[in-house]
């Protein structure tokens, strides 16, 4: 089983607003990374971890009705991208051999990438994370073993150390759009979005 893990939860600091409900391309953020995700029939539910603004999130989701998502909530997502990773984690269903840890914030991510990693892990992969122009992105791809150090992740540190500490067991595997790889923190980051798009964000 794939379990996909959408990370919606944090309180977009830097942006000032909740950055996963800006429109990019004519809808919200997160249902862009929601439709990438749901056109993948090699992922089997995916758990949206829900926190600052949870029913507003919720809301520019509420036209699924695919019955492989769930949404969760993180009560400690004040506490950092960490808890809400493990809050998904842990909402994973029972032998889930495969999760796949996905940005709200990333609007350009691609499903024929996406499955790419799914692939990469399905060949026998521990760690999978896309690579363009040398640098690491997401969504990263965890094999079902590392459910119980996902589970114990908190503060804002994410993931991070759990590749460093496996580093000799992740595969990258290079994507050939760069923009695959954005996610939007800051103002500046989206008004770069607006210039891909040509100004048509809304």
């Amino acid at each position: 089983m794939v379990s996909a893990v959408v990370l919606a939860a944090g309180q977009s600091k830097r942006m000032g607003e909740k950055k996963e409900l800006l429109p990019v391309g004519g809808e919200p953020m997160i249902a862009r990374v929601m439709d990438a995700l749901l056109r993948s029939e090699k992922i089997d539910e995916i758990v949206v971890v829900l926190g600052a603004r949870a029913d507003a999130v919720g809301l520019a989701l509420s036209g699924i009705s695919d019955e492989r998502v769930e949404f969760v909530g993180n009560a400690r997502y004040a506490e950092g991208m960490g808890t809400s990773l493990a809050q998904g984690a842990r909402a994973c269903s029972w032998g889930t051999e495969t999760i796949l840890v996905v940005l709200g914030d990333a609007p350009f991510v691609r499903t024929e990438d996406v499955e790419r990693l799914i692939e990469a892990a399905g060949e026998g992969a521990r760690i999978v994370v896309p690579v363009s122009a040398g640098r690491r992105g997401h969504p990263v791809v965890f094999d079902g073993t590392y459910r119980e150090a996902l589970e114990s992740l908190d503060g804002d540190a994410g993931a991070r150390a759990i590749l460093e500490r496996e580093s000799g067991v992740v595969r990258e595997i290079e994507i050939d759009d760069e923009w695959f790889l954005v996610d939007i923190d800051t103002r500046d980051d989206y008004e770069a979005v607006k210039d891909r798009l040509g100004g048509a964000v809304d």
